[in-house]
């Protein structure tokens, strides 16, 4: 089971790799929808990863941070499917442009930033509680490695407080989620756990 975890794991970083590579001509041909399912496919082939590292690491309190981990794929793996039929409909609507516009901005409210930001936040929980569980196995490496995951947690929870106030609080209403912070920090996350199925058990 391991090794197909493995595989499934380096074909979904294989499969965002090519995703950033051929970005800049999906969205100038417009093909948003595309990546979005291509993204909900890479989420899936992950989801296995939180279950098989709490076998792995053998640590009762991680079966609490595989729980957090697997809603977290989930919740990712939803709003890209719901995204792709919105972006489809937005892309293939005859209608006015204000409509076009008002559409995205709901879809964006919707399906996108509380709904992404708080599967993030359960994301940085996760990477607490495996950084516990690797100081536990004395796996010091990956420790460092889980603590700027953790430290997200506070960005995170920043943006979520913002995009759920009416009235922003001061301090933290300039602190905006950054696509390319968040998938950057995303593919190194599940390179390093997939990194360690592979080389570190």
């Amino acid at each position: 089971m391991l090794n197909t975890v493995i595989i499934l794991g380096w074909t979904g970083v294989i499969l965002f790799s090519i995703m950033i590579l051929t970005l800049s001509k999906m969205m100038k041909s417009n093909e948003y929808g595309l990546i979005h399912i291509l993204m909900a496919i890479m989420y899936t082939l992950w989801l296995p990863l939180p279950i098989v590292l709490y076998m792995v690491v053998d640590f009762d309190l991680l079966l609490i941070g595989a729980v957090f981990g697997s809603v977290y794929l989930l919740m990712i793996i939803v709003t890209m499917t719901f995204q792709t039929g919105h972006i489809a409909f937005l892309l293939n609507y005859k209608g006015a442009q204000n409509d076009l516009e008002l559409y995205g901005d709901y879809m964006m409210s919707m399906l996108s930033k509380p709904f992404e930001t708080y599967a993030n936040v359960l994301k940085s929980l996760w990477a607490l509680i495996l950084a516990i569980a690797f100081w536990n196995t004395q796996e010091l490496l990956m420790v460092i490695l889980m603590i700027p995951f953790v430290i997200l947690l506070s960005y995170y929870v920043a943006i979520l407080i913002n995009d759920s106030l009416v009235n922003s609080v001061k301090g933290i209403r300039n602190i905006k989620p950054n696509p390319i912070l968040i998938n950057l920090e995303t593919l190194l996350f599940f390179i390093i756990l997939i990194s360690y199925l592979t080389f570190g058990t």
